[in-house]
This record gives C-alpha cells, sequence and structure tokens, in this order.
C-alpha cells in the first residue's frame, strides 16, 4: 500500500519526465535531451513499480522498468554518457539495469542540485 505522500511524488516525477519528452520532442536528435529523459523516465519507473503493483497485471510495471532502464544502459554504452562511478561498460550491469539506472538517477540528482547552488 502507498500513501498519499508518495502517489504525490510519484505524480510530480510523471509531470516531469512527460516535460522532458516534450522537449526531446522539440529538440529531436539531442543526445543531452535523450539522455536527461532516459534517466528520469528510468528512474520512475523503477520508482514506480511498489505503486503500480495493486493496479496492473503482475509484471507489467517491472518489465517496464526493466526495458526502460536497458534503453538507458545501452544509450550511454554507445554513447559513452554515463556519469556514476561504475561505467556502462560495467558487465555487472548486463544482470542489473535497474541497478545501472539508479546510479545514473543519483549522480543526475547530485549534478542538478549542484547547478542549483549559487557560485556553481
Amino acid at each position: 500500500m502507498t500513501t498519499t505522500d508518495q502517489q504525490f511524488t510519484l505524480l510530480r516525477a510523471t509531470a516531469a519526465v512527460q516535460r522532458l519528452d516534450d522537449d526531446l520532442t522539440v529538440h529531436p536528435g539531442d543526445r543531452r535531451r535523450e539522455r536527461t529523459y532516459l534517466v528520469h523516465r528510468a528512474a520512475l519507473a523503477d520508482r514506480a513499480v511498489p505503486v503500480l503493483a495493486d493496479v496492473e497485471e503482475p509484471g507489467a510495471s517491472e518489465q517496464d522498468a526493466e526495458d526502460t532502464a536497458r534503453r538507458l544502459l545501452q544509450h550511454d554504452r554507445a554513447h559513452g554518457t554515463g556519469r556514476g562511478a561504475v561505467p556502462a561498460a560495467e558487465t555487472r550491469w548486463d544482470h542489473d539495469a535497474r541497478g545501472y539506472a539508479r546510479q545514473e538517477h543519483a549522480a543526475a540528482v547530485l549534478d542538478e542540485h549542484d547547478q542549483e547552488q549559487p557560485g556553481a
């Protein structure tokens, strides 16, 4: 069971991912924007799994989270754009794409926080 706070947090994250998707539509082919979208979309799918378990076919949200994380991993492997401590090329991610997405989301959140700081 999820709390109302968790649901609102996911709703805000969903809206943010939709804005990133809209931005990507306006700027097709922009790899930086594509990666930003993939990082946040993969994090959202991962976080939504326990919430959606009560309202979706079993495994549907798990599969979405796995597929989205794999897209991010493939993107970073193809373009060398990973930001986390363990590179995308590391074979450990072959069996833990969602772990890779979590690592990359944490790195993205830190980057975004640093950019918001005065003097950054």
